[in-house]
């Protein structure tokens, strides 16, 4: 007895030093005193001190708890004392689990599970159980994770252990956080900070403010996420729990990481991983290394984001932390799509679609609604059982009651003045029966609710259950769609580009002839026209996804437009060889001079793409193309061919993007982007009518749309293409300011106007463009580029008004978007070109302004 006695004075008194100890000048000086506790607790005095020693410390040097943990581990088996072998086994597993060796904690903490139920101790019970569900959490098996922290809550509840209950409700709210749930571990969450504020539980507090920081970052309130966070923060010690330090810091970081503040992301997201590093927690290291490496990516250091990347790999991998492993996969597969390395891209995904689905598939997201559901029904339940207990009571009350009324009735016959007080009691009692009786029918109200609330949520659970499996579906879709689209883009890309490399080099090639480089010259060009005509497709679905696509009608002659079609066209069949086509144009010659109002640029684009498409798919005999009037408000137009045709079950898909309809053969499909009849589609709608085809499998298809008819009779009509013929003398004399800092482009330009006897300067930015200007004052046109250094185009343009109002001025920029013609225009422009630019088009723009 006595020695008992002096064994727990002993504990209490080294609890006592440690805790003094730690809050006094280093945690150096509480490891130093714990070294020499277990050194000198050998012989005949008792483990317990040791392991008392050990609890105290294993937060801060978790690494160091194990070695001690050990040698009492040997010490208890030595002793064969089972009790103190049983706690030694669990310190280690829990150590283990603070250094991220998962496996190797689950491995330890098994025969301690089993001893603590044989001998039923449920105190101890509670604490292996919520060790089991953290493992599991971080691992990534939710399911089980879930059960055992539910298995330790229901025990915690029956053994009246309530100082836990914070600490597990919290765990169960972490579970659904890493699933997704983020409204239901919020209410888990703010269910442990009520309990742990009432229990006055400060590092309770903490821990539930970091956690509902966490959840309201995901919601995307920043301003409330960092405000808990930091009181998070202010309530935890750094020196006492490094991995719960760093989480939090993680958790700040990732707030100024989406909020654009790179730079404090990564002080934060560096001094968490100093924390995790200190205790050699490998999956809190490698949590803060893959958050470092998403910073590093944000600011566009692609390749410093993939190194940290892979080193975070590496350690996700040792610990077989799949929950991590799959953010970092898709990281990574991100960094690799940023640097045009697709094939690891492709592999990546595939690892984290394979990783995803083995940590959130379809069984284990309806297990966790249907936990949820009962988790709801729970209280529901509670509420029918003390409907039930009430029932019974009204029963008994009854009883009695009738009781009271027959000795009533029998001592009224000899006390008429107590029956009169019996009667008074009587009513009274009366009135209570019939408000008990209408609470009864009220509750039966409430069971037939619940019975119905019972049933909506099963149903609930099916549809939820649907919905998963339709968004999983369609994710997939979406996975394999992108895969297939960067695939086909790299292809298209690549093949032009190297048939432009590799004659651009025949051309310096000495034994190269002069016949041969003619022809390496007509293919680089070829190939060129491809390159922009794929990247103007890019564009153009790029401006039509972001809903940017905006139209500018105005005036023009309609059959100057198809014989533009036609004269290029022609040409393009003639260059590709494809002389056995005959391309004509039809239309009612009754309104051969129709002038329309609508988006010239537009319906060009649309008709050449239909064009474009007849060419490729036919090999031999007619395409016709033209218009027809319908009624009085409606043109309809069609491109007719004798080529492949396409089958109808395709005639719906034709038009969806990224399609590509093996229709010239079984075996190979059809070089492009697959976008072409998508975007068709898109201009039709924006210009107010409809496409569809008509065709035949071997006999040649049929492409219709319409648009609205408005016509215009006194409207200026746009110069043709086809018909322009450069008049020199126009030229001559005259004085252009070309400003552009591109020397290449500048080249071309001058090239251009070689021959027309034209004075030419040359601004290479906006500020030498005014001074040029200011200095010279017989210039007579001026051909401007927006992107500039020192003074951008705009800005030189609204000076150059300033100074002189009326002179020409031509924009010539690489710009795509609408937005940026209406801003060239609202600053004072004449008229408006994008790169790259044609001779042709050049010079008709320049004659309707040289002489003005």
């Amino acid at each position: 007895m006595m020695s008992s006695m002096i064994q727990r004075v002993q504990v209490f008194l080294i609890c006592f030093l440690l805790l003094v100890s730690s809050g006094g000048k280093s945690n150096n000086h509480s490891l130093d005193s714990i070294k020499q506790i277990v050194e000198s607790s050998t012989g005949e005095q008792n483990i317990e001190v040791v392991l008392a020693s050990i609890e105290q410390i294993i937060l801060r040097h978790p690494n160091q708890a194990i070695v001690y943990a050990e040698r009492a581990l040997a010490e208890a088996r030595k002793r064969n004392d089972k009790t103190s072998e049983v706690r030694a086994q669990f310190l280690i597993a829990k150590a283990q689990y603070l250094t991220g060796k998962y496996n190797l904690s689950l491995e330890q903490l098994d025969p301690v599970y089993f001893h603590y139920q044989t001998i039923k101790d449920s105190a101890r019970l509670v604490e292996t159980l919520q060790l089991y569900g953290q493992i599991h959490t971080h691992i990534g098996d939710f399911r089980k994770a879930l059960e055992y922290t539910q298995s330790a809550i229901n025990l915690a509840e029956r053994a009246n252990i309530n100082q836990v209950i914070a600490d597990l409700t919290r765990e169960v709210g972490n579970i659904y956080f890493y699933f997704g749930e983020r409204t239901i571990a919020l209410d888990f969450f703010q269910k442990s900070l009520s309990i742990s504020q009432k229990n006055r539980d400060k590092d309770g507090i903490a821990k539930a403010y970091n956690n509902m920081g966490r959840i309201y970052a995901e919601l995307g309130r920043f301003n409330t996420a960092l405000d808990y966070l930091t009181k998070s923060l202010d309530a935890k010690n750094k020196d006492e729990d490094k991995s719960s330090y760093g989480n939090t810091l993680i958790n700040i970081g990732t707030v100024y990481l989406r909020t654009g503040e790179h730079q404090k992301s990564l002080e934060y997201f560096e001094e968490a991983r100093g924390c995790f590093e200190a205790v050699n927690n490998t999956e809190g290291t490698a949590n803060s290394i893959y958050y470092l490496g998403l910073a590093y990516f944000n600011i566009n250091r692609h390749n410093q984001a993939l190194a940290l990347q892979n080193e975070a790999w590496k350690l996700a991998s040792t610990i077989n932390s799949k929950r991590l492993m799959v953010n970092i996969s898709r990281a990574i597969a991100n960094i690799y799509e940023s640097i045009g390395n697709y094939q690891q891209a492709y592999n990546f995904i595939q690892t984290y679609l394979s990783l995803r689905d083995s940590v959130f598939s379809d069984e284990k997201s309806k297990l966790l609604i249907e936990l949820e559901t009962r988790h709801q029904l729970q209280s529901k339940e509670r509420q029918i059982e003390l409907l039930s207990k009430e029932r019974a009571l009204e029963k008994s009350e009854k009883r009695r009651i009738s009781i009271l009324i027959v000795l009533l009735s029998v001592i009224a016959i000899f006390f008429i003045t107590l029956s009169y007080v019996a009667f008074n009691r009587f009513r009274y009692k009366s009135k209570l029966n019939r408000k008990l009786l209408e609470e009864i029918s009220h509750r039966k109200r409430i069971e037939a609710q619940l019975n119905e609330y019972q049933e909506h949520l099963e149903n609930l659970v099916e549809e939820r259950t649907w919905e998963l499996k339709v968004a999983k579906d369609k994710a997939e879709d979406a996975d394999k769609l992108k895969t297939a689209f960067l695939t086909n883009m790299s292809h298209e890309i690549r093949t032009p580009m190297n048939a432009i490399l590799g004659f651009s080099y025949l051309l310096t090639d000495k034994e190269s002839t002069n016949e041969a480089k003619g022809e390496y010259i007509k293919i680089i060009k070829s190939n060129g026209e491809v390159l922009m005509n794929l990247i103007n497709d890019i564009l153009d679905i790029s401006i039509i996804e972001s809903g940017q696509l905006k139209t500018k009608n105005r005036p023009f002659l309609l059959t100057e437009l198809l014989d533009e079609l036609k004269y290029f066209f022609a040409q393009e069949m003639e260059k590709s060889g494809k002389k056995s086509i005959t391309l004509s144009v039809d239309y009612d010659k009754l309104c051969g001079n129709l002038t329309v109002t609508t988006d010239k640029i537009r319906l060009r684009q649309i008709l050449s793409n239909l064009l474009w498409n007849a060419i490729k798919f036919t090999n031999a005999g007619q395409i016709t193309f033209g218009y027809r009037l319908s009624g009085t408000e409606e043109l309809i137009f069609y491109v007719k061919d004798t080529g492949v045709g396409i089958n109808p079950e395709h005639h719906k898909l034709i038009f969806e993007r990224f399609s590509k309809i093996n229709i010239s053969t079984e075996s190979t499909a059809a070089t492009g982007t697959g976008l072409g009849l998508a975007i068709s589609r898109e201009l039709v709608a924006a210009l107010g009518g409809t496409i569809w085809l008509d065709s035949i499998p071997g006999k040649g298809s049929t492409f219709y749309f319409t648009i609205p008819y408005q016509p215009n009779k006194d409207s200026i009509i746009e110069p043709s293409i086809a018909n322009f013929k450069v008049n020199k003398a126009l030229f001559a004399g005259k004085t252009i300011l070309i400003a552009e800092d591109v020397v290449s482009n500048f080249k071309l330009v001058e090239a251009f106007l070689f021959n027309l006897d034209m004075n030419i300067l040359w601004a290479k930015d906006g500020v030498e463009a005014l001074n040029i200007f200011r200095e010279t004052p017989n210039i007579n046109i001026i051909l401007l580029d927006i992107q500039m250094p020192i003074m951008d185009g705009l800005n030189a343009l609204r000076n150059i008004r300033k100074l002189n109002p009326t002179i020409p001025v031509i924009v010539n920029t690489a710009y795509y978007l609408n937005d940026e013609m209406e801003k060239s225009f609202e600053a004072g422009c004449n008229d408006y070109m994008s790169k790259p630019i044609r001779k042709e088009d050049l010079l008709i723009k320049l004659s309707q302004y040289i002489d003005k």
